[in-house]
């Protein structure tokens, strides 16, 4: 088929969680060997080998936690101005359908990669069309709302104005989440969990879905023979313990917090503790912490540590970063909720611990294992577990492909709501 594929980042080598979900959509795509017009925000001379024909659709927005205040309150007052989520008038929105309606005519289905780039096209429905979605995003925008009303990131006291902005945009993405199950062939989910969620959410809203639920099952982009041969050798005492994620992401830094607060304590004189990734900036630290910042290689980052701790507490979709934590070869502690949606028959180098008690226990015997023979093994139970996650993502997006290049002229030709932005 001819595929338009839609995402909201453009990149040559991905570098967040999000881009490297899009990265396994894109290359699993161009292994099903279809013809991809690929159009986004970012540059596309710099993501030109993922497709035939990339197309920029304007500069990348830069992460919402990282802009200046001023730009902050600018695109706040325009989402509400727009009746638009901030995320969605952050993207472009409307605005952008213009630019997308070109490429509409020239393909035979559409794929949309971040529910935030649903919008981009338009009330158009005579194309089948593709819903990747990451997250349950109206879940994770209601978590953000209620932790502003009990005091956010250990602050004392509510914030008010930021619980009624979350709470608008749990709302209206709740809203295009239910547009995209009536008016998509098929949307596709990377958990069972979200999977599920998002038939509560449609029954609950008394609107059940007509779009085909897919999983699209995470699986390591590297491959196993990339995985760590083992822990550096090393003249430190003590085991270093190492995390690494954006942390400006409200899930991730929840979850930097409780191990701070809850693990570091039992750990704290018996280890090291490494941290990577941007976002930490005016966030306290322990005195013993080393702070990498954003690293351009996550490879050389896990060279320089004795096991990766997952410390995830909150968010949907699945942890890209236990993925590839598990990938590395290195002794992974966990907890459950990281470990979502990445199955049972987990390698035996992964520990899951649900609680601060048990996690200081599995990182401090995780820590004292020898390593022996364990690379081998290691390697070979990350080849078993790679190859089975990626023949079910094949299956399942082939499912998917399927059911667009099946649905002929079934789905409906006018909009089953008015969009977004729009009077009702």
């Amino acid at each position: 088929m001819k595929l338009l594929v839609l995402t909201t980042r453009l990149f040559d080598r991905p570098a967040s969680g999000g881009e490297i979900c899009t990265a396994r959509l894109l290359d699993a795509l161009r292994q099903e060997g279809h013809a991809l017009t690929l159009l986004g925000r970012g540059d596309a001379a710099r993501a030109a080998a993922w497709a035939p024909r990339v197309v920029s659709l304007g500069p990348i927005e830069p992460p919402f936690d990282e802009q200046g205040r001023w730009r902050r309150l600018r695109a706040v007052g325009g989402a509400m101005l727009s009746g638009l989520p901030v995320t969605v008038h952050r993207q472009g929105g409307p605005r952008v359908a213009a630019q997308v309606a070109r490429w509409l005519d020239g393909c035979d289905a559409v794929v949309v990669d971040h529910l935030q780039a649903w919008p981009w096209l338009g009330t158009r429905t005579d194309r089948p069309m593709m819903l990747v979605q990451h997250n349950i995003e109206s879940d994770n925008y209601l978590r953000l709302a209620r932790a502003a009303n009990r005091g956010y990131q250990g602050q004392a006291v509510a914030q008010p104005l930021k619980r009624h902005v979350m709470r608008r945009e749990s709302k209206q993405l709740a809203a295009l989440e239910l547009d995209a199950l009536q008016r998509a062939a098929v949307v596709a989910c990377l958990s069972e969990g979200d999977a599920a969620r998002l038939d509560e959410l449609a029954l609950r809203a008394g609107r059940p879905r007509s779009a085909r639920l897919v999983v699209l099952p995470g699986y390591p982009l590297a491959t196993p023979s990339s995985a760590a041969p083992g822990r550096p050798e090393t003249a430190e005492p003590m085991p270093a313990i190492g995390l690494i994620g954006t942390w400006t992401w409200a899930p991730n830094r929840e979850g930097l917090r409780w191990f701070i607060d809850r693990v570091w304590p039992g750990l704290s004189g018996r280890a090291r503790l490494v941290i990577a990734g941007a976002g930490l900036d005016g966030m306290a630290l322990p005195a013993d912490a080393r702070w990498l910042g954003r690293v351009a290689d996550v490879a050389e980052f896990f060279s320089q540590i004795d096991l990766v701790a997952v410390p995830s507490l909150t968010g949907s979709g699945v942890q890209e970063k236990a993925i590839e934590a598990i990938a590395s070869g290195l002794p992974v502690v966990a907890t459950p909720h990281a470990l979502r949606g990445l199955g049972d028959a987990l390698p035996a180098h992964v520990q899951a611990a649900g609680d601060a008690a048990r996690f200081v226990a599995a990182c401090l015997a995780a820590a004292r294992t020898p390593d022996g023979d364990a690379a081998g093994s290691r390697a070979a139970a990350i080849s078993r577990w790679t190859q089975e996650r990626r023949q079910r993502y094949a299956e399942a997006l082939a499912l998917g492909l399927r059911e667009l290049g099946g649905t002929g002229g079934r789905r409906p030709r006018v909009p089953l709501h008015p969009p977004l932005g729009t009077a009702a």
